[in-house]
């Protein structure tokens, strides 16, 4: 049916013929049909082509969509680690700050150990605005490194009391203890208190020497840093040895009645490179 053919004439403005084609006649039978069948192609064409048009416009947004999503969550996870190293560098700041007050703290107690006020009391009725530092870290350094030097100043530094009692006699000239006459030069501070109660050393360093010396008595004598000396005489009992070195605090003897001595006290001195110093003013300060 398709091989038979019909001839066309097509016609120019005049109405004479200009050319002639042939068409399969089933074409012209069905031209009805095979129009609407040409419409229904093109339609699809045109659906076809708005389809992968619209298809790749979605994809291309959806693709884009989901780098900018992906950008947003190594956003949030990049701000979580921020605030995650931020929260980790204040602990540090305030460990650190919590380290100064230990060490503080430890030189309090040292003090209240030599029978002196803490170095750093409490500051009552002061005020103002909390100014931000630069630099926390180097500023807890510079403390730390500060607060240890002073530690290690403070134990060498003959200070506080070396025993509880009342001072009886005090550093300078007196009259004489035995003959109640004259005048004679009391190189330290006497004081009061019981047979056998504890001496404590004023600061850390080494013992040179532990036993009888002439009107001393029973004495300790300990070198410290810096041409510091300090003596205990008249002691009862000894409770350390030549060569030892002892801490701030530590009880080096028992309060006694030995050499020249009118009743059971401690006679304290304190030497600064060998000149003898009055030893009452380092009790307080």
């Amino acid at each position: 049916m398709i091989k038979q053919k019909t001839s066309v004439v097509i016609l120019d403005a005049n109405g004479d013929s200009d050319r002639k084609i042939q068409v399969p006649t089933f074409i012209v039978k069905n031209w009805k049909r095979v129009l609407g069948l040409g419409v229904l192609l093109i339609c699809l064409a045109c659906g076809t082509i708005v389809y992968l048009a619209t298809k790749n416009t979605s994809e291309r947004y959806e693709k884009e969509l989901t780098q900018k999503v992906k950008a947003l969550e190594a956003a949030k996870q990049s701000l979580a680690t921020e605030e995650a190293s931020n929260q980790m560098s204040m602990e540090q700041v305030q460990k650190s700050f919590d380290a100064i007050d230990s060490t503080l703290n430890q030189i309090n107690a040292k003090m209240r150990k030599r029978g002196l006020k803490d170095i750093a009391p409490k500051i009552k009725n002061v005020g103002g605005p909390v100014e931000e530092e630069i630099n926390l870290e180097e500023l807890t350094k510079f403390y730390k490194k500060e607060l240890k030097n002073l530690d290690k100043k403070l134990e060498g530094i003959p200070l506080g009391i070396p025993h509880h009692g009342k001072i009886t006699s005090r550093f300078g000239y007196r009259r004489n203890p035995f003959t109640n006459k004259g005048r004679e030069m009391h190189s330290g501070i006497d004081i009061k208190g019981r047979t056998g109660e504890p001496i404590k050393a004023t600061a850390a360093g080494k013992v040179v020497h532990a036993g009888y010396k002439g009107q001393y008595g029973r004495v300790v004598i300990i070198e410290h840093s810096n041409g510091w000396e300090t003596r205990y005489a008249h002691l009862s009992r000894t409770n350390v040895r030549v060569g030892q070195r002892v801490e701030a605090g530590q009880t080096i003897g028992g309060l006694g009645n030995t050499g020249r001595s009118t009743g059971p006290h401690l006679h304290y001195e304190l030497l600064s490179h060998g000149t003898k110093l009055n030893p009452e003013k380092t009790l307080r300060f």
